[in-house]
């Protein structure tokens, strides 16, 4: 009994190891966490603009009059082109803009209408792609920031290894691995989603641009219809 106590004394208890993503992104030196940082301050960045951006279109193409084409029609149908035109500044929105510009050159040629609503139309979608280039730069920064730190992980890793003195310890090469190895993965992490999300918005404003496309021609149609 008395050995048995003796034996279980000195054995030493087993460390429980429980994996840690947190701990493993700021294992590193100073200048890996750094980098870390700065990765994941793009991630909330990309996040923000996304957020913004989403808001913003969503706001501004569910602000939609369905009526718009028929007020606009029996407007000029009746000869109140100053009336149809107060009508879409009160509207308000980005369709109401276009059709405006178009109403306002009425009597001129379709040349100069298909024109006028075309830069408006531009215009309306450079509205809408505010701050996309930004949110754009992310997937390609994000893994190029998330290698540097890689790189300067594993330098500094061996840099320890070449000036240990002893013994060779596996443990600290291997601790510098996954440390740069979790640098990689969190640049992919920010990369993956940013470039989702870019997308996401990307598809929004195409619907918005094919949605402008036939607005400009049902008023082509109307304005060209015979009396």
């Amino acid at each position: 009994m008395f050995l048995q106590a003796a034996v279980q004394a000195v054995t030493p208890e087993t460390q429980e190891h429980v994996f840690s993503f947190w701990k493993i992104m700021f294992h590193g030196n100073i200048f890996a966490n750094i980098v870390m940082i700065t990765v994941l301050a793009l991630g909330v960045f990309a996040l923000y603009i996304f957020l913004e951006r989403l808001f913003y279109i969503n706001r501004m193409l569910k602000i939609n009059d369905t009526n718009l084409m028929n007020n606009i029609a029996d407007l000029l149908r009746d000869g109140r082109v100053d009336a149809a035109v107060d009508y879409c500044v009160r509207q308000n929105t980005p369709e109401a803009r276009i059709l405006e510009k178009g109403i306002t050159r009425i009597g001129r040629p379709i040349s100069d209408i298909v024109s006028a609503m075309e830069s408006q139309g531009q215009i309306e979608v450079a509205k809408l792609e505010k701050n996309l280039n930004l949110l754009a730069s992310v997937p390609s920064l994000a893994p190029m920031l998330g290698l540097l730190g890689t790189v300067i992980g594993l330098i500094m890793a061996f840099f320890s290894m070449s000036n240990a003195e002893g013994s060779f310890s596996p443990k600290t090469l291997s601790e510098g691995i996954y440390t740069a190895l979790g640098q990689t993965a969190t640049g992919l992490a920010v990369a993956i989603p940013s470039n989702f999300f870019y997308n996401l918005l990307l598809t929004r404003i195409d619907k918005f641009v094919l949605k402008v496309q036939h607005l400009s021609t049902d008023f082509l149609d109307i304005i060209n219809k015979p009396s």
